[in-house]
């Protein structure tokens, strides 16, 4: 019998803020160096251990955007899978509650109404978000 050693995938937690302001919402676009080069996104990052979904879309967001916001709804949890590893984006809609905002990670950020989002190119996990987003507005 031959044993063939096979790698557990890799599962990353990401949360990201559906960031909405004056009946906008920030989209930003991922820096030239990262994967998904170029794409846009929902601002958010990897959870680190022993931190809980909310903290680490915290810290994020002030990490990558130099600013405070406040959790309002979090939207039902997406995942890609990509083979070698799965990603799972815990989304949040958030309200920005300091406003000087400094790009540290995105390449620029937009505000856009939300029936614009689908003009963007997307992330394919961010796309689902933005689907979730939808049926979050038309329930309130």
């Amino acid at each position: 019998m031959i044993e063939v050693l096979v790698s557990e995938k890799l599962v990353v937690r990401v949360p990201c803020a559906v960031i909405e302001h004056n009946g906008k919402v920030l989209a930003g676009q991922r820096s030239p160096a990262l994967s998904f080069p170029l794409k846009w996104e929902f601002p958010g990052g990897k959870a680190e251990k022993n931190e809980s979904d909310e903290e680490a879309l915290l810290r994020e967001i002030r990490e990558e955007l130099n600013v405070e916001v406040e959790i309002i709804h979090k939207l039902p949890v997406t995942s890609k899978d990509q083979g070698w590893r799965e990603i799972i984006l815990v989304p949040f809609v958030c309200r920005l509650n300091s406003y000087q905002i400094t790009l540290t990670e995105h390449e620029q950020i937009l505000w856009l109404k939300p029936k614009e989002l689908p003009s963007l190119d997307w992330t394919e996990a961010d796309l689902n978000v933005i689907e979730n987003y939808y049926e979050y507005l038309s329930t309130k």
